[in-house]
């Protein structure tokens, strides 16, 4: 049976670096062929090896790993009576081949929120099976794949003998490492569901615009619809708009509507005519108008720029109504810079920031606490005219309103900077 621990009785680690290329050899001691491949089925936490994949001259055969006696330094050693089969010209569901699928592969570090590439497999030996434990990420561990490791641990040891390349190995757990797709042969983006919705949306939308397409829509597809919604919105307009172009319609109108209207005019914007009116008329009739009327603007401009979700209050109203505004509203707006006081007829007349409502008597109207704007501009104001105008205020939010004074929406200062940035 393979030897579950080390000499000294500690858990037995072995790396895939460390295993390919070794010789095979029969309970005999006859030379059965050297070992190229691991398969592992991976609907387990730690999943098992079930496979070695051997090369026999040019021909790979294929020994259950239940049939592996031991693994000593020079050999990996075969059970009395083990036989070696033609290998599966394709992998069944939730298996795995290490080598072919996960060795070079891009995965996603949920702790560092970023992508990293699979240098060396970490396997753990216990109770007579080898199980994946962790991924290896770090330098070492492709030092370690070329066959340097020992010369360049000695010239490290020699130069900087603290240096932390000795002594730390950059290693993911593998329960952080689920297969995306069960398709044998293709690149995976390996991470659980639930790790995902944890990694700030602007992060994913980085790993996002790292990876190709066809990776793309993979990880979109394992995400919930408000975290891929959140996801979009950080991302560049033509990397969305690509996105939506990967599913269907109805998924497209379902991220839409889930996204800020003026980010989902952004994106829509990057689509040709026939594209956009297909998916504003698959999303529900109130926020495509939203979206369509966003559309209308040139991009450059602060009616492109602004978002129409606002919070928009009458002066005789009381503070105690805007804060129960804002609560029944803390979902669909999860940044809220001002309180807008208009008229019926939508005139803006001031605003309240949130320290005025949260120092104010909850019985006080607004009127009482409201101050004047201290700039507006109109829907068709540039870019330029509308940076001015936040820089010399030190605005974090610019109401827009048309001709006649009538709020339309608010571009703020971050949509400014994004576009700025872009530019």
């Amino acid at each position: 049976m393979l030897t579950p621990t080390s000499a000294d009785g500690d858990p037995r680690f072995l790396f895939l670096s460390e295993l390919l290329g070794r010789a095979v050899v029969a309970a005999d001691g006859a030379r059965a062929g050297k070992l190229v491949d691991l398969v592992v089925h991976t609907g387990e936490p730690y999943p098992p090896v079930d496979t070695a994949v051997l090369a026999v001259g040019k021909k790979r055969r294929e020994v259950p790993w239940s049939a592996v006696a031991d693994v000593t330094r020079d050999a990996i050693v075969l059970g009395p009576g083990a036989s070696s089969t033609a290998a599966a010209a394709e992998l069944g569901p939730d298996r795995l081949s290490v080598r072919e699928d996960l060795l070079d592969r891009q995965i996603v570090d949920v702790e560092g929120a970023k992508l990293v590439r699979v240098n060396d497999v970490h396997f753990l030996v216990t109770r007579g099976q080898l199980r994946v434990a962790h991924v290896d990420v770090g330098f070492r561990g492709l030092v370690r794949r070329l066959g340097w490791e020992r010369l360049v641990d000695r010239t490290v040891q020699a130069i900087r003998p603290a240096a932390r390349y000795l002594s730390s190995d950059q290693l993911l757990p593998w329960k952080l490492v689920q297969p995306l797709d069960s398709a044998p042969g293709r690149v995976r983006i390996e991470v659980a569901q639930r790790a995902l919705a944890q990694i700030h949306p602007a992060d994913l939308a980085e790993i996002m615009e790292e990876l190709d397409r066809e990776q793309r829509a993979r990880l979109l597809q394992r995400l919930d619809v408000e975290t891929a919604a959140e996801t979009l919105e950080e991302a560049p307009p033509e990397v969305t708009a690509q996105l939506l172009e990967e599913v269907s319609p109805e998924k497209a109108a379902d991220l839409l509507e889930e996204m800020a209207p003026d980010e989902a005019a952004d994106v829509l914007g990057e689509l040709p005519h026939e594209a956009q009116q297909e998916l504003l008329g698959a999303m529900e009739r109130p926020e495509a108008s939203e979206v369509q009327r966003l559309l209308d603007y040139p991009p450059d401009s602060a009616g492109g720029l602004m978002t129409p979700d606002r919070i928009e209050l009458r002066p005789q109203e009381t503070v105690a109504d805007a804060l129960a505004q804002l609560r029944r509203r803390a979902e669909d707006l999860p940044l809220v810079y001002e309180v807008f006081l208009t008229e019926r007829s939508g005139l803006l007349v001031g605003e309240c920031n949130l320290r005025d409502l949260l120092l104010a008597d909850p019985a006080a109207r607004l009127a009482t606490i409201a101050r004047e704007p201290p700039a507006t501009v109109e829907p068709k104001a540039r870019l330029r005219d509308v940076a001015a105008a936040v820089a010399k205020y030190n605005l974090v939010s610019l109401p827009v309103v048309d001709e006649r004074g009538v709020l339309q929406g608010m571009v703020t200062v971050d949509d400014i900077l994004a576009r700025v940035i872009d530019a």
